[in-house]
């Protein structure tokens, strides 16, 4: 808060008319990538193999590929924060390339580093027991905390927004805790017999021969149940196989419509987890810091869904979105040869398409999480059943992050897109988590650099005395209760040169009032202006007496250095310090 003190009767006419105050936050300017030129910029985290994050590296332990060719480093910047308390070993899979449609560079965050994370809960694919599970996990993590500076909100792919973000901790748990499966068709898909899985039902409208041939003999079986069931192994001549006849098949038929049924279905489920995660990166876009959407899923099939993945991805990373994907599942595995409760022991075609399809359908149903990651530079959490690691891995900010810049090519097109690559000198199995590539902008408009001496001055313990000031502070309390320190500011008008403008005088005056603690750590601080338009009287009566400003800072209890800095249009500078103490 900024107020300007004088008389009473001046007070009220004047900033109405004469004066005019304005006071905000004061962020003084941070040693971070900015830029000068044009640059491309990121953030860059190197891991382990499993998974820990790697400190402690210098620029000469990285190097950058733009399109294939080498870029100097122009600015290299190390930002370290406080470690997570939740203790963790996931399994994170360093990110493949994929080659997807990227954005311009995003701006770099602010300093402090805020952080924003969407947990966006699949709850369209997750049975009620996965879901329980991330649920408890997710709880864990939030628990734990979130970390300085950082905020989380809770969203469902079945009801959108469910939380918006906040740091309060007891309301995100009490959030997730609330969320209920809306699982629409069970993994073995529409009828228990023939069983025909999402999976397979995509790999029959594929026209994948082995994968209908296996419903079709199970079909066949199941409308035999009566009869003695065939062995694993055994053949049965009334079985017709969709590779050996041309025939008219009504089990053919009804499979296939039973397939196309299924696929039906599952594309419009997972059409809608899609339209979620587009839906929560737009309210993301708008969050502040560093944007993380965090999607806890069992997978799904995402088959012929190319284009819809690569608009998410292109989306994500033109709002400097990273995603962030965990595999709900956790370690999974599933046993070979099962059991129909209807038909027993399934026929031989049906047992081989099984057990040798077991991992492919577990990387379909992964697909979309892998890509996703990958896409947009974040990381895959899956093959643990370490849940509560893999949040706080994937939802916490890493502990290290290199921030990178360099100039790309002058001569590029604007509107390019360039592939990159980050990877680092020494080969010694540590891979690097960074975005996967830029699209060239248009030169940047030529600026006259601003330099402004008051910031300098902010940083400095030096008294300056180019316009007559005096500091008085005194202690007060917020509306909260909360210790203040209120610094009066008094300015002695008759030293300043004013400019005229018709029938004013006008003058501009720049405020910032710190609190140092005893090692210069800048504690709390506001920057202030006045502006002044005086009439004559005015300008007489404010001439003889000096006016007045205030700054208000919240600070907690201990010794401090009040440093106040004021400048005028023309440049001149004062600065004093003076030694404040805030009783508990």
């Amino acid at each position: 808060m900024l107020v300007p003190l004088a008389a009473t009767a001046f007070l009220a006419a004047a900033q109405s008319d004469e004066v005019r105050v304005s006071a905000h936050n004061y962020v003084p300017p941070q040693l971070r990538l900015t830029v000068q030129t044009q640059l491309v910029e990121m953030d860059v985290t190197v891991r382990d193999a499993r998974g820990q994050v790697v400190s402690g590296l210098k620029q000469s332990d990285f190097e950058i590929l733009d399109e294939g060719k080498a870029r100097e480093i122009a600015a290299f910047v190390v930002e370290t924060r406080a470690p997570s308390r939740l203790p963790s070993q996931p399994a994170i899979a360093a990110p493949a390339s994929a080659p997807v449609t990227q954005a311009a560079p995003a701006p770099p965050p602010a300093a402090p580093p805020a952080r924003s994370t969407l947990l966006l809960f699949d709850d369209l694919h997750a049975s009620p027991g996965d879901l329980q599970r991330e649920q408890l996990a997710a709880r864990e993590f939030v628990k734990a905390g979130l970390g300085p500076g950082a905020q989380a909100g809770v969203y469902s792919a079945s009801a959108g927004l469910r939380l918006d973000f906040t740091a309060d901790m007891e309301a995100l748990s009490a959030v997730i805790g609330k969320l209920h499966s809306g699982q629409r068709m069970s993994e073995n898909g529409l009828m228990p017999c023939p069983r025909i899985t999402p999976y397979q039902a995509y790999l029959i409208f594929r026209n994948d021969l082995d994968a209908l041939n296996a419903a079709v003999q199970e079909a066949q079986q199941c409308l035999s149940a009566d009869s003695s069931r065939p062995q694993v192994g055994g053949r049965n001549p009334s079985l017709t196989s969709v590779r050996t006849t041309g025939q008219p098949n009504t089990n053919l038929i009804a499979v296939q419509a039973q397939a196309n049924a299924t696929w039906e279905k599952t594309r419009e489920d997972s059409l809608d987890s899609i339209d979620a995660v587009n839906n929560a990166l737009e309210l993301l876009a708008r969050a502040p810091g560093t944007r993380v959407l965090l999607m806890a899923s069992t997978g799904f099939i995402t088959g012929m869904m190319d284009s819809e993945k690569s608009a998410a991805i292109d989306r994500a990373v033109r709002n400097g979105i990273v995603i962030n994907a965990l595999d709900a599942k956790g370690l999974w595995s599933e046993a070979p040869g099962r059991q129909s409760e209807t038909v027993g022991i399934l026929p031989l075609a049906t047992f081989f398409f099984e057990t040798s399809t077991i991992g492919s359908r577990n990387d379909a149903l992964n697909n979309v999480m892998a890509e996703f990651a990958s896409g947009t530079g974040g990381l895959f959490f899956h093959n643990s059943n370490d849940l509560v690691g893999g949040f706080s891995q994937l939802g916490a900010a890493p502990e290290t992050t290199y921030q990178i810049a360099f100039h790309p090519d002058a001569d590029a097109p604007a509107g390019q897109y360039h592939k990159l690559k980050v990877r680092l000198t020494a080969r010694n199995g540590d891979y690097v988590q960074a975005r996967p590539g830029y699209i060239t902008l248009p030169p940047p408009a030529e600026t006259k650099a601003e330099t402004r001496l008051i910031d300098q001055q902010a940083a400095s313990s030096d008294v300056l005395t180019q316009i007559p000031v005096q500091l008085t502070p005194a202690l007060s309390k917020n509306e909260k209760g909360e210790p203040m320190v209120s610094l009066t500011i008094h300015v002695d008008l008759a030293a300043l040169k004013f400019a005229r403008n018709d029938d004013r005088y006008v003058q501009k005056l720049t405020f910032i009032g710190a609190l140092l603690d005893s090692g210069d750590k800048l504690v709390a601080a506001k920057e202030g202006s006045m502006d002044l338009a005086l009439k004559q009287d005015t300008m007489a009566r404010l001439t003889a007496s000096g006016v007045n400003a205030r700054l208000a800072l919240s600070a907690p209890a201990g010794t401090y250095r009040a440093r106040v800095v004021v400048a005028d249009a023309e440049g001149k500078l004062a600065s004093v310090n003076q030694a404040v103490e805030i009783p508990k």
